[in-house]
């Protein structure tokens, strides 16, 4: 058997985003959440699992820029492990196609596989085996094509063999788009591809998928993050995910039908709900992770849900400075507030509404076309995206990148609060 341990894109030089001040309340320093903090986690791990070789899946540096700045990170955790016996290899991504073959060149012990984009096969000699690994690196910052048209030929032997490449499968991007139809019928036994930071099951004996960012660079990559341990043998391919990132994003769901009061009396019910909700999230991965995968930090973006008949007072309760603030130790772990996205809606009667002809009920009929099929959503949609092209450039309050592919979370949020303001006003009247 042979093992491996396989790592997505580090992106060294990139610091992570939407971290508080309060952070360095609770004694942790940005320093202990960038990716090179989770390179040389990585780096330890490897030399406790006495692995074979570990294999970088590109985009190990974030810009041509970062290079200075990634050297001494990246030289100093390959040095560890070639004094450790292990093998490091890599194939350079669309971001570091500048950078990484030139640190290449400079760091000794490390092998860049398929430089200039030819695929080449290099052998990883494991303790009871050997394995071949199959590489392709980007030539330029934008490939056009597939690098497996036209196939990779016959396979000489077989020894078990591992696919490394950084693409966009099923893409059509310029950064190397490739059918998964193509990867499914390489003459391989697995695929371990960088690219997408969000990571894949990679289950099964032949896997193939993405193996992640090293660590959530923003709340737009949630979830666990980490290496992959892979263990080949016998042209079985086993893959477990380690999640070594020191930094977490998480979403968690508030219901607001609970939250009751005013003045002071709701923001102390809204706070309490919001250390709840921390409270969950961190129940939910103690009971996955071991102390040793425990993550330093863990941010987390409170969804509210359901209705109220204070929403809007609501809202921006939770909108404000202190529950913002909030936050939760746990063992070593701090969990925080990334934000409070509203998801809630007033306690009125959307379809009674929408049978009006005023300004209110044109609204509810917009909002209610939201929530049904596409054939309700489509119009409405369209417009949305035509207008939101024509502000992308530009800073826009209440316009979050995560909206970008789906309007729908924005417009249902900015009708909701229009919709309370023209009921306001009506009952003013």
């Amino acid at each position: 058997m042979v093992t491996l341990l396989a790592v997505g894109d580090i992106h060294l030089g990139r610091r992570p985003t939407r971290l508080p001040d309060l952070l360095g309340e609770h004694g942790v320093a940005a320093v202990e959440l960038t990716p090179a903090a989770a390179w040389r986690a990585t780096v330890a791990e490897a030399v406790r699992l006495k692995v074979d070789a570990v294999c970088l899946a590109g985009d190990v540096v974030d810009t041509a820029d970062d290079r200075f700045e990634a050297y001494g990170h990246l030289e100093a955790g390959v040095r560890r492990l070639v004094e450790a016996g292990i093998q490091v290899v890599g194939v350079a991504g669309n971001h570091d196609v500048e950078a990484l073959p030139r640190l290449a060149r400079r760091i000794d012990g490390f092998r860049l596989v398929g430089e200039g984009g030819r695929w080449e096969v290099v052998e990883i000699a494991g303790r009871d085996g050997r394995i071949e690994l199959l590489g392709w690196s980007f030539p330029g910052r934008r490939v056009e094509s597939s690098p497996l048209e036209g196939g990779l030929g016959p396979r000489p032997d077989i020894t078990p063999r591992i696919g490394l490449l950084h693409c966009d499968v099923d893409g059509h991007s310029p950064y190397a788009p490739v059918p998964r139809a193509a990867l499914e019928a390489a003459p391989v036994d697995g695929w371990l591809l960088g690219h997408i930071h969000r990571p894949d099951p990679l289950s099964g004996s032949h896997p193939i998928g993405y193996l992640g960012s090293l660590v959530g660079l923003d709340p737009g990559e949630p979830g666990p993050h980490g290496p992959w341990r892979v263990a080949v043998e016998e042209g079985r391919v086993e893959a477990t995910h380690l999640p070594l990132a020191p930094l977490r994003w998480e979403d968690e769901a508030v219901e607001v039908e609970a939250i009751r009061g005013d003045g002071d009396g709701l923001e102390e019910a809204v706070g309490e709900a919001a250390v709840a909700a921390l409270e969950r999230v961190h129940h939910r991965i103690a009971v996955a992770a071991t102390p040793r995968a425990a993550p330093r930090v863990v941010g987390c973006r409170l969804r509210l849900t359901g209705r109220s008949p204070a929403h809007a007072a609501l809202v921006a309760v939770a909108a404000g400075e202190a529950i913002g603030r909030t936050s939760l130790v746990r063992g070593d772990t701090v969990y925080f507030v990334e934000r409070v996205v509203d998801d809630a809606l007033p306690a009125v009667d959307l379809e009674a509404l929408a049978r009006g002809d005023d300004p209110p009920g044109l609204l509810a009929r917009h909002l209610l076309a939201l929530e049904g099929g596409e054939n309700e959503a489509t119009p409405l949609l369209t417009r949305a995206r035509a207008a939101l092209e024509a502000v992308a450039a530009r800073p826009w309050p209440g316009l979050d990148p995560a909206d970008d592919a789906d309007p729908r979370p924005l417009l249902r949020r900015v009708g909701i609060r229009l919709l309370e303001q023209l009921l306001s006003q009506r009952e003013a009247r």
